[in-house]
């Protein structure tokens, strides 16, 4: 019996109660149901039943909107009726129509309607949609947050899903693949992340610095590498490689610094630079006498470092030659070479 005929046979004992009442001296007079409920009964049962096989029939020729209007009706006839949920739930899924057979199920929950049975169906049905892959590579001891969304396609329409995840927390102290799982509720998807835990990659080089610029946000900076070879020995055996060293009066090979710069490519490379770039220049180029030695480096900030860089230029004078110190492809650290 639907809820709706019972409130109405329900109405009508309580309505003939007092009557009852009043003629109780009167044994011969008894309660009469309208004959027109079990014709209610029967009509409203026929509708709902007309509405879904006309909603299963437009499915079938591969009209989905017209038939979730006719499933719509349906379910607003009688919207505590369990069967009418079962029945359009499983022809969507007989056609793989998951997402329309998810959100079905999630209506009979809205409409409490046997609630911990429609919880198991959802899952049951969750199980079936395609699991959400997502990787990432990361380096060791790095900061990552899992994401919050994901895209994807709900329904032919491009969706982002929040994403609730078991564990948020990224250990990034382990070398290897880890796998994250997360899941999205409304639409019934699970979401794996496998990430990546890389060792750090660290680098130096040396070069003359040529510009720095940005791009989307990110400081770069371009160097042209070097090779360079500091003592008098080791820059006198490289020079002599190259055929440029000096020979004095007595035919010995000689250099006037023990310093040789080898630049064998004019290819120039760039560089991102990280937001906590350390930048140091020798005393000597920021023209301060209060130190030992003309080459003690100084820290000093990116706006003073691009500063004295521009003045080299705008000076003709030699530019800067700068070690660069890199951690997994950006610069950490920009150091001036002095130059004697």
């Amino acid at each position: 019996m639907k809820l709706s005929i019972i409130k109405k046979l329900l109405f009508l004992i309580i309505t003939c109660i007092p009557l009852t009442v009043l003629s109780c001296s009167n044994t011969s007079k008894k309660i009469t149901l309208s004959e027109n409920t079990e014709n209610e009964i029967s009509l409203e049962e026929s509708e709902i039943i007309k509405s879904i096989t006309a909603g299963e029939k437009l499915l079938d020729e591969g009209k989905l909107e017209e038939a979730k209007e006719n499933f719509s009706k349906a379910i607003s006839l009688d919207k505590t009726n369990k069967d009418t949920y079962l029945r359009i739930k499983d022809k969507y899924i007989s056609i793989n129509k998951l997402d329309e057979a998810y959100n079905i199920v999630k209506s009979a929950i809205s409409n409490n309607v046997d609630i911990e049975n429609m919880k198991l169906l959802l899952k049951e049905i969750s199980s079936k949609f395609e699991v959400i892959n997502l990787t990432s590579s990361i380096y060791q001891y790095s900061n990552y947050a899992l994401p919050k969304n994901a895209n994807i396609t709900i329904l032919g329409d491009s969706v982002q899903i929040p994403i609730t995840w078991d564990n948020e927390i990224v250990d990034t102290e382990s070398l290897g693949t880890f796998k994250y799982e997360g899941f999205n509720e409304e639409y019934g998807r699970k979401v794996i992340m496998n990430i990546t835990i890389l060792e750090n990659v660290y680098d130096k080089q040396i070069g003359w610095v040529k510009d720095f610029y940005k791009e989307n946000g990110q400081l770069y900076i371009n160097l042209d590498l070097v090779e360079f070879y500091l003592g008098r020995e080791e820059a006198l055996r490289e020079a002599i490689k190259d055929g440029k060293a000096g020979i004095d009066e007595n035919g010995e090979y000689f250099l006037p610094a023990p310093v040789w710069i080898r630049n064998s490519s004019s290819a120039i490379t760039s560089y991102p630079i990280s937001d906590d770039c350390i930048y140091s220049l020798c005393s000597a180029t920021i023209n301060l006498e209060n130190y030992e030695t003309r080459g003690t480096l100084v820290n000093i900030s990116y706006t003073d470092f691009l500063k004295a860089f521009n003045d080299t230029k705008n000076n003709n004078a030699r530019i800067l030659l700068v070690w660069v110190d890199i951690k997994n492809g950006s610069i950490f650290k920009i150091s001036e070479q002095y130059l004697p």
